[in-house]
């Protein structure tokens, strides 16, 4: 039996002539041969496209010189809250009960 799992990403554009940044979200099916390798399929709005990094174009200026980044789906760039001092504690009681 072949393994069969899916994902979601989302990929930011950036057009260098006019400076236009926008977002697209893909579905990513990944699939595994059963022999080491795997096949990686994106779709968009429910059909099969190109990679994300490929053959892109500006709505706003029609220019195909844009930059793509990729963007983990959930990942935030606000600063995380500073915790107290007990996680320490517990840290160091683990490493002297070798469970850590």
């Amino acid at each position: 039996m072949h393994d069969a799992w899916s994902s979601h990403e989302v990929w930011v554009y950036e057009c260098e002539a006019c400076g236009t940044t926008w977002n697209e979200k893909f579905k990513v099916r990944h699939y595994d041969d059963g022999h080491g390798g795997e096949a990686t399929v994106y779709e968009r709005g429910g059909q099969r496209c190109m990679t994300p990094w490929f053959d892109h174009v500006c709505p706003r200026c029609q220019s195909q010189n844009v930059k793509v980044f990729s963007t983990p789906l959930g990942r935030h760039t606000e600063v995380p809250v500073a915790r107290d001092g007990s996680d320490i504690a517990m840290v160091f009681h683990l490493r002297r009960l070798h469970a850590w």
